[in-house]
Protein backbone atom coordinates (compact mmCIF):
# COMPACT_ATOMS: atom_id res chain seq x y z
CA UNK A 1 0.00 0.00 0.00
CA UNK A 2 1.42 3.34 -1.07
CA UNK A 3 2.28 5.80 2.00
CA UNK A 4 0.71 8.41 0.43
CA UNK A 5 -2.68 6.24 -0.01
CA UNK A 6 -2.17 5.68 3.43
CA UNK A 7 -2.43 8.51 5.13
CA UNK A 8 -5.00 9.78 3.30
CA UNK A 9 -7.01 7.09 4.17
CA UNK A 10 -6.29 7.17 7.98
CA UNK A 11 -7.41 10.65 7.65
CA UNK A 12 -10.48 10.06 5.71
CA UNK A 13 -11.68 7.55 8.62
CA UNK A 14 -11.65 10.24 10.86
CA UNK A 15 -13.35 12.98 8.63
CA UNK A 16 -16.04 14.19 11.15
CA UNK A 17 -13.45 15.14 13.79
CA UNK A 18 -10.30 16.40 11.91
CA UNK A 19 -10.18 19.76 10.45
CA UNK A 20 -11.78 19.08 7.16
CA UNK A 21 -12.83 21.74 4.31
CA UNK A 22 -16.20 22.46 3.65
CA UNK A 23 -15.95 21.67 0.48
CA UNK A 24 -14.82 18.07 1.55
CA UNK A 25 -17.89 17.01 3.77
CA UNK A 26 -20.18 18.58 1.50
CA UNK A 27 -19.16 15.53 -1.09
CA UNK A 28 -19.40 13.90 2.07
CA UNK A 29 -22.83 14.74 3.46
CA UNK A 30 -24.46 14.81 -0.35
CA UNK A 31 -22.78 12.25 -2.45
CA UNK A 32 -23.85 11.79 -5.86
CA UNK A 33 -26.68 9.38 -5.78
CA UNK A 34 -25.63 6.05 -7.13
CA UNK A 35 -27.91 3.35 -7.51
CA UNK A 36 -27.07 -0.24 -6.18
CA UNK A 37 -24.54 -1.79 -3.25
CA UNK A 38 -21.40 -1.92 -3.26
CA UNK A 39 -20.69 -4.78 -0.42
CA UNK A 40 -22.38 -6.19 2.66
CA UNK A 41 -20.37 -6.87 5.90
CA UNK A 42 -22.20 -7.90 9.33
CA UNK A 43 -24.92 -5.32 9.13
CA UNK A 44 -23.20 -2.49 7.94
CA UNK A 45 -23.76 -1.83 3.92
CA UNK A 46 -21.52 -0.11 1.94
CA UNK A 47 -22.99 1.83 -1.11
CA UNK A 48 -21.75 2.80 -4.43
CA UNK A 49 -22.23 6.29 -2.96
CA UNK A 50 -19.64 5.56 -0.29
CA UNK A 51 -17.11 4.71 -2.80
CA UNK A 52 -17.68 7.08 -5.31
CA UNK A 53 -17.59 10.05 -2.43
CA UNK A 54 -14.05 8.55 -1.48
CA UNK A 55 -12.84 8.45 -4.86
CA UNK A 56 -13.87 12.24 -5.94
CA UNK A 57 -12.22 13.09 -1.93
CA UNK A 58 -8.95 11.44 -3.28
CA UNK A 59 -8.67 13.35 -6.54
CA UNK A 60 -9.53 16.53 -4.33
CA UNK A 61 -6.66 16.03 -2.53
CA UNK A 62 -4.26 15.74 -5.82
CA UNK A 63 -3.80 11.27 -4.71
CA UNK A 64 -2.61 8.97 -7.12
CA UNK A 65 -5.74 6.89 -7.75
CA UNK A 66 -5.77 3.38 -9.44
CA UNK A 67 -8.87 2.52 -9.35
CA UNK A 68 -11.77 2.13 -6.69
CA UNK A 69 -11.48 -1.09 -5.58
CA UNK A 70 -8.75 0.39 -2.85
CA UNK A 71 -11.76 2.39 -1.74
CA UNK A 72 -13.87 -0.37 -1.16
CA UNK A 73 -10.85 -2.04 0.78
CA UNK A 74 -10.78 0.92 2.96
CA UNK A 75 -14.38 1.01 3.40
CA UNK A 76 -14.61 -2.27 4.32
CA UNK A 77 -11.62 -2.40 6.93
CA UNK A 78 -13.99 0.69 8.34
CA UNK A 79 -16.97 -1.10 8.41
CA UNK A 80 -15.52 -3.97 10.04
CA UNK A 81 -14.60 -2.09 13.53
CA UNK A 82 -17.74 -0.25 13.30
CA UNK A 83 -19.58 -4.11 13.59
CA UNK A 84 -17.26 -5.38 16.04
CA UNK A 85 -17.51 -1.92 18.03
CA UNK A 86 -21.68 -1.98 18.08
CA UNK A 87 -20.85 -5.67 19.38
CA UNK A 88 -17.95 -5.51 21.75
CA UNK A 89 -19.94 -5.24 25.32
CA UNK A 90 -16.89 -3.08 26.47
CA UNK A 91 -17.57 -0.41 23.72
CA UNK A 92 -20.38 1.68 24.14
CA UNK A 93 -21.27 5.30 23.03
CA UNK A 94 -23.35 7.90 25.03
CA UNK A 95 -26.11 10.22 23.65
CA UNK A 96 -23.84 12.88 25.30
CA UNK A 97 -20.89 12.17 23.93
CA UNK A 98 -22.55 12.12 20.05
CA UNK A 99 -24.16 15.43 20.90
CA UNK A 100 -21.02 17.03 22.10
CA UNK A 101 -18.92 15.52 18.93
CA UNK A 102 -21.84 16.60 16.05
CA UNK A 103 -22.00 20.24 17.87
CA UNK A 104 -18.53 20.54 17.65
CA UNK A 105 -17.97 19.30 13.90
CA UNK A 106 -21.24 21.94 13.11
CA UNK A 107 -19.61 24.51 15.17
CA UNK A 108 -16.53 24.17 13.54
CA UNK A 109 -18.57 24.64 9.67
CA UNK A 110 -20.49 27.62 11.40
CA UNK A 111 -17.23 29.32 12.04
CA UNK A 112 -15.11 28.62 8.53
CA UNK A 113 -18.17 29.10 6.69
CA UNK A 114 -19.16 32.47 8.14
CA UNK A 115 -22.59 31.25 10.13
CA UNK A 116 -25.48 29.05 10.40
CA UNK A 117 -27.23 30.44 7.37
CA UNK A 118 -24.11 30.17 4.62
CA UNK A 119 -23.82 27.07 5.95
CA UNK A 120 -26.73 25.44 5.52
CA UNK A 121 -27.09 27.06 2.02
CA UNK A 122 -23.72 25.49 1.34
CA UNK A 123 -24.88 22.11 2.43
CA UNK A 124 -28.42 22.69 1.00
CA UNK A 125 -30.19 21.88 3.59
CA UNK A 126 -33.67 23.84 5.45
CA UNK A 127 -32.72 23.97 9.08
CA UNK A 128 -30.25 23.08 11.40
CA UNK A 129 -32.14 20.36 12.98
CA UNK A 130 -32.38 18.59 9.53
CA UNK A 131 -28.85 18.74 9.04
CA UNK A 132 -27.54 17.94 12.45
CA UNK A 133 -30.30 14.94 11.78
CA UNK A 134 -28.83 13.71 8.84
CA UNK A 135 -25.18 13.61 9.91
CA UNK A 136 -25.86 11.96 13.32
CA UNK A 137 -25.69 8.49 12.51
CA UNK A 138 -21.93 9.35 10.91
CA UNK A 139 -20.59 10.56 14.33
CA UNK A 140 -21.99 7.86 16.07
CA UNK A 141 -20.52 5.42 14.08
CA UNK A 142 -17.09 7.10 13.67
CA UNK A 143 -16.92 7.17 17.63
CA UNK A 144 -17.48 3.79 17.46
CA UNK A 145 -14.97 2.95 14.56
CA UNK A 146 -12.19 5.23 16.88
CA UNK A 147 -13.07 3.37 20.23
CA UNK A 148 -12.56 0.02 18.44
CA UNK A 149 -9.38 0.79 16.22
CA UNK A 150 -7.98 2.23 19.89
CA UNK A 151 -8.20 -0.77 21.38
CA UNK A 152 -7.09 -2.73 18.94
CA UNK A 153 -3.95 -0.67 18.41
CA UNK A 154 -3.37 0.66 21.80
CA UNK A 155 -0.04 0.45 23.24
CA UNK A 156 1.84 1.35 19.79
CA UNK A 157 4.31 3.15 19.61
CA UNK A 158 7.46 4.09 17.43
CA UNK A 159 11.35 4.50 19.09
CA UNK A 160 13.40 7.20 17.86
CA UNK A 161 15.49 4.94 15.76
CA UNK A 162 12.02 3.69 14.00
CA UNK A 163 11.12 7.05 13.49
CA UNK A 164 14.66 8.44 12.09
CA UNK A 165 14.44 5.05 9.14
CA UNK A 166 10.79 5.61 8.50
CA UNK A 167 11.39 9.26 7.45
CA UNK A 168 14.80 8.68 5.69
CA UNK A 169 12.45 5.95 3.41
CA UNK A 170 9.44 8.07 2.81
CA UNK A 171 10.35 11.96 2.98
CA UNK A 172 10.01 12.18 -0.32
CA UNK A 173 6.02 11.64 0.06
CA UNK A 174 5.20 13.10 3.27
CA UNK A 175 3.66 16.14 2.54
CA UNK A 176 5.18 19.70 3.68
CA UNK A 177 3.90 21.46 6.76
CA UNK A 178 1.88 25.00 6.05
CA UNK A 179 2.18 27.94 8.66
CA UNK A 180 1.41 27.20 12.15
CA UNK A 181 0.65 28.83 14.77
CA UNK A 182 0.78 28.08 18.48
CA UNK A 183 -1.99 29.80 20.49
CA UNK A 184 -3.63 30.71 24.48
CA UNK A 185 -6.87 32.15 25.05
CA UNK A 186 -8.92 33.05 27.80
CA UNK A 187 -12.62 32.08 27.46
CA UNK A 188 -15.17 33.48 29.60
CA UNK A 189 -19.13 32.99 29.32
CA UNK A 190 -21.54 36.03 29.99
CA UNK A 191 -23.27 36.14 32.85
CA UNK A 192 -27.11 35.50 32.45
CA UNK A 193 -29.22 37.61 35.00
CA UNK A 194 -31.86 35.86 36.94
CA UNK A 195 -34.26 37.58 35.02
CA UNK A 196 -33.12 35.69 31.85
CA UNK A 197 -32.91 32.43 33.28
CA UNK A 198 -36.53 32.94 34.43
CA UNK A 199 -37.84 33.48 31.34
CA UNK A 200 -36.67 30.36 30.08
CA UNK A 201 -38.11 28.66 33.15
CA UNK A 202 -41.62 30.21 32.93
CA UNK A 203 -41.27 29.29 28.73
CA UNK A 204 -41.11 25.83 29.75
CA UNK A 205 -43.33 25.51 32.69
CA UNK A 206 -45.98 27.10 30.20
CA UNK A 207 -44.95 23.95 27.81
CA UNK A 208 -45.57 21.58 30.25
CA UNK A 209 -48.52 22.91 31.34
CA UNK A 210 -50.12 22.33 27.61
CA UNK A 211 -48.28 19.35 27.24
CA UNK A 212 -50.75 18.05 30.76
CA UNK A 213 -53.66 19.46 29.44
CA UNK A 214 -53.56 17.58 25.81
CA UNK A 215 -50.89 19.22 23.44
CA UNK A 216 -48.25 16.61 21.96
CA UNK A 217 -45.12 16.47 23.56
CA UNK A 218 -42.97 15.27 20.71
CA UNK A 219 -44.73 18.29 18.51
CA UNK A 220 -43.53 20.55 21.21
CA UNK A 221 -40.30 18.92 20.92
CA UNK A 222 -40.31 19.79 17.35
CA UNK A 223 -40.96 22.90 17.92
CA UNK A 224 -38.79 24.46 20.49
CA UNK A 225 -36.34 21.83 21.62
CA UNK A 226 -32.37 22.98 20.77
CA UNK A 227 -31.14 19.72 21.66
CA UNK A 228 -29.34 18.70 18.31
CA UNK A 229 -29.80 14.97 19.34
CA UNK A 230 -33.20 14.44 19.37
CA UNK A 231 -35.11 17.61 18.52
CA UNK A 232 -35.55 16.46 14.69
CA UNK A 233 -37.33 12.85 16.39
CA UNK A 234 -39.71 14.37 19.22
CA UNK A 235 -37.52 14.72 21.65
CA UNK A 236 -37.01 10.91 22.04
CA UNK A 237 -34.30 8.89 23.17
CA UNK A 238 -34.60 5.30 23.46
CA UNK A 239 -32.85 2.72 26.43
CA UNK A 240 -31.14 4.96 28.37
CA UNK A 241 -29.22 4.11 30.82
CA UNK A 242 -27.22 5.50 34.24
CA UNK A 243 -24.19 7.73 32.68
CA UNK A 244 -25.23 7.87 28.77
CA UNK A 245 -26.79 11.53 30.15
CA UNK A 246 -25.02 14.10 32.61
CA UNK A 247 -25.60 13.31 35.97
CA UNK A 248 -28.10 16.40 36.53
CA UNK A 249 -29.95 14.44 34.12
CA UNK A 250 -30.06 11.26 35.07
CA UNK A 251 -30.75 12.64 38.55
CA UNK A 252 -34.30 13.86 37.53
CA UNK A 253 -35.17 10.85 34.74
CA UNK A 254 -34.30 7.80 36.99
CA UNK A 255 -36.69 9.41 39.82
CA UNK A 256 -39.72 9.75 37.46
CA UNK A 257 -43.01 7.68 36.88
CA UNK A 258 -43.92 6.89 33.52
CA UNK A 259 -46.11 9.47 31.92
CA UNK A 260 -44.39 12.19 34.50
CA UNK A 261 -43.14 15.36 33.00
CA UNK A 262 -40.61 16.87 35.45
CA UNK A 263 -40.03 20.55 36.24
CA UNK A 264 -37.31 22.91 34.21
CA UNK A 265 -34.07 21.61 35.67
CA UNK A 266 -30.81 23.47 34.12
CA UNK A 267 -27.44 21.52 33.10
CA UNK A 268 -24.09 22.87 31.53
CA UNK A 269 -26.43 22.88 28.27
CA UNK A 270 -29.28 24.80 29.66
CA UNK A 271 -32.49 23.79 31.04
CA UNK A 272 -34.40 20.70 30.09
CA UNK A 273 -38.02 19.51 30.63
CA UNK A 274 -38.41 15.24 31.05
CA UNK A 275 -41.43 13.25 29.91
CA UNK A 276 -40.27 9.38 30.96
CA UNK A 277 -42.29 7.22 28.75
CA UNK A 278 -41.20 3.51 29.51
CA UNK A 279 -39.35 2.22 32.08
CA UNK A 280 -37.77 -1.42 31.64
CA UNK A 281 -35.32 -2.22 34.87
CA UNK A 282 -32.68 0.15 34.62
CA UNK A 283 -33.33 1.21 30.75
CA UNK A 284 -35.37 4.24 29.84
CA UNK A 285 -37.76 5.19 26.82
CA UNK A 286 -37.87 9.12 26.92
CA UNK A 287 -38.39 12.46 25.95
CA UNK A 288 -37.29 16.21 26.47
CA UNK A 289 -36.45 19.38 25.37
CA UNK A 290 -33.79 21.74 26.04
CA UNK A 291 -33.73 25.32 25.72
CA UNK A 292 -30.51 27.25 26.30
CA UNK A 293 -29.34 30.25 27.65
CA UNK A 294 -28.59 33.13 25.34
CA UNK A 295 -26.77 36.11 27.14
CA UNK A 296 -28.57 39.48 25.95
CA UNK A 297 -26.46 42.04 23.79
CA UNK A 298 -26.19 43.79 27.29
CA UNK A 299 -24.56 40.70 28.82
CA UNK A 300 -22.17 39.91 26.43
CA UNK A 301 -20.79 43.85 26.26
CA UNK A 302 -20.26 43.33 30.14
CA UNK A 303 -18.48 40.55 29.56
CA UNK A 304 -16.24 41.75 26.60
CA UNK A 305 -15.29 45.13 28.75
CA UNK A 306 -14.49 42.94 31.94
CA UNK A 307 -12.65 40.85 29.65
CA UNK A 308 -10.73 44.05 27.92
CA UNK A 309 -9.69 45.01 31.18
CA UNK A 310 -7.92 41.59 32.45
CA UNK A 311 -6.23 42.33 28.57
CA UNK A 312 -5.36 46.16 29.75
CA UNK A 313 -3.62 44.50 32.79
CA UNK A 314 -1.95 41.85 31.14
CA UNK A 315 -0.51 44.01 27.88
CA UNK A 316 0.77 46.97 31.10
CA UNK A 317 2.57 43.71 32.79
CA UNK A 318 0.15 43.95 36.23
CA UNK A 319 -0.96 40.12 35.57
CA UNK A 320 0.69 37.32 33.70
CA UNK A 321 -1.50 35.72 30.97
CA UNK A 322 -0.76 32.52 32.63
CA UNK A 323 -2.49 34.19 36.19
CA UNK A 324 -5.18 35.59 34.41
CA UNK A 325 -6.18 32.33 32.50
CA UNK A 326 -6.01 30.38 36.00
CA UNK A 327 -8.30 33.42 37.79
CA UNK A 328 -10.79 33.96 35.20
CA UNK A 329 -11.29 31.28 32.09
CA UNK A 330 -13.88 29.10 32.17
CA UNK A 331 -12.61 26.99 30.04
CA UNK A 332 -11.68 23.78 32.34
CA UNK A 333 -9.55 22.00 29.77
CA UNK A 334 -6.70 25.12 29.73
CA UNK A 335 -7.40 27.46 32.74
CA UNK A 336 -4.87 25.96 34.77
CA UNK A 337 -2.13 25.17 31.86
CA UNK A 338 -1.77 29.08 30.77
CA UNK A 339 -4.50 28.57 28.62
CA UNK A 340 -2.62 26.60 26.13
CA UNK A 341 -5.23 25.25 23.37
CA UNK A 342 -4.56 21.92 21.83
CA UNK A 343 -6.01 20.46 18.87
CA UNK A 344 -8.47 17.51 19.41
CA UNK A 345 -7.12 16.13 15.88
CA UNK A 346 -3.42 15.97 16.52
CA UNK A 347 -3.20 16.23 19.94
CA UNK A 348 -0.45 18.85 19.59
CA UNK A 349 -0.55 22.48 20.33
CA UNK A 350 0.11 23.21 17.14
CA UNK A 351 -2.99 24.63 14.34
CA UNK A 352 -2.78 25.08 10.76
CA UNK A 353 -3.05 28.90 10.14
CA UNK A 354 -5.10 28.38 7.53
CA UNK A 355 -7.48 26.05 8.65
CA UNK A 356 -8.51 28.23 11.98
CA UNK A 357 -12.51 29.40 12.35
CA UNK A 358 -12.75 32.41 10.69
CA UNK A 359 -13.50 33.78 14.11
CA UNK A 360 -9.67 32.96 15.50
CA UNK A 361 -8.13 34.05 12.05
CA UNK A 362 -9.38 37.05 11.82
CA UNK A 363 -8.58 37.81 15.20
CA UNK A 364 -4.72 36.68 15.00
CA UNK A 365 -4.06 38.02 11.59
CA UNK A 366 -1.36 40.36 10.96
CA UNK A 367 -0.15 39.76 15.00
CA UNK A 368 3.49 38.29 15.89
CA UNK A 369 4.43 35.85 18.86
CA UNK A 370 3.83 36.98 22.12
CA UNK A 371 1.05 39.22 20.80
CA UNK A 372 -2.46 39.43 22.10
CA UNK A 373 -5.78 39.33 20.13
CA UNK A 374 -8.81 41.76 20.65
CA UNK A 375 -11.41 40.68 22.48
CA UNK A 376 -14.01 39.33 20.50
CA UNK A 377 -17.32 36.92 20.32
CA UNK A 378 -17.48 33.57 19.78
CA UNK A 379 -19.48 30.16 20.05
CA UNK A 380 -18.14 27.00 21.75
CA UNK A 381 -20.48 24.21 21.88
CA UNK A 382 -23.64 25.87 20.83
CA UNK A 383 -22.74 28.54 23.52
CA UNK A 384 -21.77 32.28 23.38
CA UNK A 385 -18.20 33.26 24.57
CA UNK A 386 -15.93 36.35 25.06
CA UNK A 387 -12.66 35.02 23.98
CA UNK A 388 -9.14 36.58 24.45
CA UNK A 389 -5.91 35.13 22.55
CA UNK A 390 -2.13 35.09 23.10
CA UNK A 391 -0.10 33.83 19.90
CA UNK A 392 2.37 31.93 21.39
CA UNK A 393 4.88 30.95 18.19
CA UNK A 394 4.57 31.20 14.30
CA UNK A 395 6.37 28.19 12.52
CA UNK A 396 6.63 29.45 8.43
CA UNK A 397 5.52 26.90 6.06
CA UNK A 398 8.30 24.62 5.29
CA UNK A 399 9.57 20.99 4.06
CA UNK A 400 8.95 18.77 6.99
CA UNK A 401 12.18 17.76 8.51
CA UNK A 402 13.29 15.54 11.38
CA UNK A 403 14.89 18.21 13.57
CA UNK A 404 11.46 20.52 13.29
CA UNK A 405 8.75 18.16 12.76
CA UNK A 406 9.86 15.23 15.15
CA UNK A 407 6.52 14.67 16.58
CA UNK A 408 4.80 14.87 13.28
CA UNK A 409 7.03 12.44 11.71
CA UNK A 410 6.60 9.99 14.52
CA UNK A 411 2.95 10.12 14.00
CA UNK A 412 3.33 8.90 10.59
CA UNK A 413 5.23 6.58 11.45
CA UNK A 414 2.62 5.12 14.48
CA UNK A 415 -0.17 5.37 12.28
CA UNK A 416 2.01 2.95 9.27
CA UNK A 417 2.22 0.49 12.10
CA UNK A 418 -1.15 0.50 13.17
CA UNK A 419 -2.18 0.28 9.55
CA UNK A 420 -0.02 -3.32 10.07
CA UNK A 421 -1.79 -4.34 12.80
CA UNK A 422 -5.66 -3.37 11.62
CA UNK A 423 -5.48 -5.54 8.60
CA UNK A 424 -3.74 -8.51 10.93
CA UNK A 425 -6.89 -8.07 12.95
CA UNK A 426 -9.45 -7.57 9.91
CA UNK A 427 -8.03 -10.95 8.25
CA UNK A 428 -8.95 -12.43 11.89
CA UNK A 429 -12.19 -11.66 11.90
CA UNK A 430 -13.08 -12.70 7.96
CA UNK A 431 -13.89 -16.28 8.25
CA UNK A 432 -16.72 -15.53 11.16
CA UNK A 433 -18.11 -12.50 9.45
CA UNK A 434 -21.00 -12.54 6.54
CA UNK A 435 -19.28 -10.66 3.85
CA UNK A 436 -20.97 -9.92 0.06
CA UNK A 437 -19.25 -8.46 -2.03
CA UNK A 438 -20.76 -6.20 -5.25
CA UNK A 439 -20.52 -7.75 -8.63
CA UNK A 440 -19.10 -4.65 -9.92
CA UNK A 441 -15.95 -5.51 -7.54
CA UNK A 442 -15.39 -9.43 -7.85
CA UNK A 443 -12.77 -8.96 -10.10
CA UNK A 444 -10.72 -6.45 -7.37
CA UNK A 445 -7.25 -7.59 -6.50
CA UNK A 446 -7.99 -6.51 -2.68
CA UNK A 447 -4.64 -6.41 -0.71
CA UNK A 448 -6.75 -8.56 1.75
CA UNK A 449 -9.28 -11.65 0.87
CA UNK A 450 -12.52 -10.65 1.58
CA UNK A 451 -14.54 -13.20 -0.06
CA UNK A 452 -13.19 -16.67 0.89
CA UNK A 453 -16.11 -18.14 -0.66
Amino acid sequence: MKLKYMNFRVCLVLFLTASVTMNTFAQTAKPKKLDGIAAVIGDQIVLESDVERDFILSTQQGLQVNDKCEFLNDILMEKMLIDRAKQDTLISVTQDEITRALNGQIEDFKQRGGGEEQVLKFFGFRTMAEMKNEIKYVVEDNIFSRRKRESIVSGLDATPEEVRVFFDKNKAELPDVKEEITLSHIMMYPEVSQENEDKIINELKNIKKEIEEGASFATKAILYSEDPGSANNGGLYLKVTRGKMVKEFDAVAFNLEEGEISDPFKTEFGYHIIKLDKRRGQELDLRHILMSLKPTEEELKMTIDKLDSIRVLINEGTMTFKDAAARFSDDKFTKYNDGNLMSPQSGEDRFEKINLAINEFSAVAGLSEGDLTSVFADEYQNKKVVRLMRVNRIFPEHKINYEDDYYRIKQFAVRYKEQDVLVEWVKKQIPNSFIKIGDDYKSCKFPIKWDQN
